[in-house]
Formats: C-alpha cells, sequence, structure tokens
C-alpha cells in the first residue's frame, strides 16, 4: 500500500545515512503538519498519546507499528537508530534496524509518518468513586489493530513487509545470527564486570 492511499497520517521525519557507521540519523521536520495540513507543536513527538507510526521506503507502506510508552514517538522510534548495540534488544528491535540500514544502504528514500489519538478528559473510578483524569487516553493497541485490519482489507489479507512477527515468520537468518551474536556479547560483558566486582 502507498503512503498517499493513508488518510488519517502525517509524515514527521526521514532516515539519514551516517558515512562510516552503523548508527542512522533521524531528521525529524521542524514544521509538523497532521493529516488535515493544520500546523502541530513540537511537542507531539515528544508527548504520551496513542501512538502508531509507519515506516515508509520509496512511498510504500513497511511497516505498522505502535507504543505508548513515555518521551512520545520520539522515544518509540529511537531503538531503531542503531537496534540497541549496546543493550540487549528484542529480535524485533534489531531486525527493524537491521532492514532500515540495509534499505538506507541501498539509497532508498525513508520515512516515518504517525497517526495518534488526542488525549481527553474522563471520569475514571477510583476506590472511592469516580476521579476527573484530564490526560485520559485510549491503548494504542486499538489505533494499531485498526490500521492493521485496513491494510490487510486491502492487500487482500497480506501484512506489511517488516510486520515478521504478525506473520508468524521467522525472521531471515543473517538477522537471527546477527541478533545472537549481539546477546552473547552482551551476556559476557556483564560475566566480565560480576569478576571485576568482587576482585
Amino acid at each position: 500500500m502507498k503512503i498517499s492511499q493513508v488518510k488519517t497520517a502525517f509524515k514527521i521525519a526521514e532516515v539519514e545515512y551516517v558515512q562510516g557507521s552503523t548508527k542512522l540519523k533521524f531528521n525529524y521536520l521542524k514544521e509538523l503538519r497532521n493529516e488535515k495540513g493544520e500546523i502541530l507543536p513540537q511537542k507531539i513527538l515528544t508527548q504520551n498519546v496513542a501512538r502508531v507510526y509507519l515506516i515508509v521506503v520509496d512511498g510504500e507502506i513497511k511497516k505498522i507499528g505502535g507504543s505508548q510508552s513515555e518521551g512520545g514517538i520520539k522515544n518509540t522510534l529511537s531503538i531503531y537508530q542503531d537496534g540497541g548495540v549496546k543493550g540487549r534488544p528484542s529480535i524485533r528491535s534489531f531486525g527493524i534496524w537491521y532492514f532500515l540500514y540495509h534499505t538506507i544502504l541501498e539509497q532508498k528514500k525513508i520515512e516515518f509518518y504517525m497517526i495518534y489519538q488526542e488525549n481527553f478528559e474522563k471520569e475514571i473510578k477510583g476506590l472511592f468513586g469516580e476521579k476527573i483524569v484530564k490526560d485520559a487516553y485510549i491503548s494504542y493497541k486499538l489505533i494499531e489493530q485498526s490500521c492493521i485490519e485496513d491494510y490487510l482489507e486491502f492487500e487482500n489479507n497480506k501484512y506489511p513487509e517488516w510486520n515478521v512477527q504478525e506473520q508468524w515468520m521467522d525472521w531471515p537468518l543473517m538477522i537471527k545470527n546477527q541478533h545472537a551474536g549481539l546477546l552473547k556479547l552482551s551476556s559476557n560483558k556483564k560475566v566480565i564486570k560480576r569478576k571485576e566486582v568482587k576482585r
């Protein structure tokens, strides 16, 4: 599916290759406009709203994902800059970085788009009654599921190519091997640190 066919998403960033580095640079737009063309404040990138992101390569949607983690969409996408190589990333996080990195090496245009649902005021039950919550929000999963359902209907039950887990597919062997090596390296570093502490 082409991003031009989507009516609810707006562009937030482009991906840039950094010469001699495996860390990707995400260039967030200085002027953000929603799907209606209305100007949005930069804080929407760090605000905790229910959100879905679309990874788009040369105009084609490759992945639909979502999050509600602290720090907004910028924090959600940050793992894809380097695949979490300094820690113990999930194979999904590492795998998407791998796809991004090898796609940018082919000099293809990669963009991030966002769909979000605004927070709202709502009475929420506590122990003794209801309280007004001024920044209530829905689960991002509801937006993500709606987007996936629309995509599947449009594409005759075919998922976006990089939504590997949703398709019950196995990750490519190259990604699995590199991810396993990364986890092994991380474990070895922990063992060395423990030995240094004991001394």
